[in-house]
């Protein structure tokens, strides 16, 4: 896996992951929070991905994010 951040959105709730672990979620991965990571990871490039309503419902039931990023791909749009 590339060494990268990838932010996965959904209604109202975003997910960070790095190298296939979630890092970090909530309402919004807010501005100083996503430059400190970087920072501390060495980590440059940011992808953005966004889950299906198939994904969305997951995510909801479970009120958390996919724990690899791996789990959540089959559901990105």
């Amino acid at each position: 896996m590339e060494n990268k951040f990838i932010i996965v959105a959904l209604d109202d709730w975003e997910g960070l992951y790095y190298k296939n672990e979630l890092i970090s979620e909530g309402h919004e991965i807010g501005r100083s929070e996503l430059i400190g990571l970087m920072k501390q990871h060495k980590v440059w490039d940011v992808d953005f991905k966004y889950l299906n309503k198939e994904g969305e419902n997951i995510v909801q039931a479970y009120a958390s994010m996919f724990n690899k990023y791996e789990e959540a791909k089959p559901y990105l749009e």
